[in-house]
């Protein structure tokens, strides 16, 4: 087993904007296994709290900068909390909130990076297709949520 450090905590804060029966995702590149190259994920916009920032005003900070627009946050939806391993040994614990949103304006779809933007691209991808399209391992807690309801998900990546 390899030596692996302890990695400071996650806490996020994301957002679940749905408009005619499609959820906004924005594209990514993720390392979703230790020592693999990045890899193309869909994401629910959101991101890191920072320290000093509170939960609501990091999700509109990271929205901000992934889509260029301002939103509301209008409901809390649940709380997902996971231990991250890596070769079999915990690596740090995560914590992320996810708010339904409103926005304030339009949204469009992008397929080119924006300049400043920390996303690839944004997409709007139709309720029913989401769990084809949500595969990254913390994913599992929101389309558990969909399914059931439950306002705390566990999950171990």
């Amino acid at each position: 087993m390899s030596e692996v450090a302890l990695q400071q905590d996650f806490l996020g804060a994301f957002g679940v904007l749905e408009v005619d029966g499609c959820v906004l995702l924005a594209a990514n590149r993720r390392v979703l296994t230790q020592g693999e190259s990045r890899v193309r994920t869909f994401d629910l916009p959101g991101g890191r709290v920072e320290p000093g920032e509170r939960v609501e005003e990091a999700l509109r900070r990271e929205w901000l900068e992934e889509t260029g627009t301002t939103i509301q946050a209008v409901r809390f939806l649940f709380v997902q909390e996971g231990i991250r391993r890596v070769d079999g040994v915990r690596r740090y614990a995560w914590r992320s909130f996810f708010f339904e949103v409103a926005s304030e304006e339009p949204i469009a779809v992008r397929r080119e990076p924006v300049p400043m933007s920390e996303v690839e691209g944004l997409l709007w991808m139709p309720i029913e297709r989401l769990p084809e399209v949500l595969q990254a391992p913390y994913h599992a807690g929101y389309i558990r949520f969909r399914a059931d309801g439950q306002p705390f998900q566990v999950d171990t990546w």
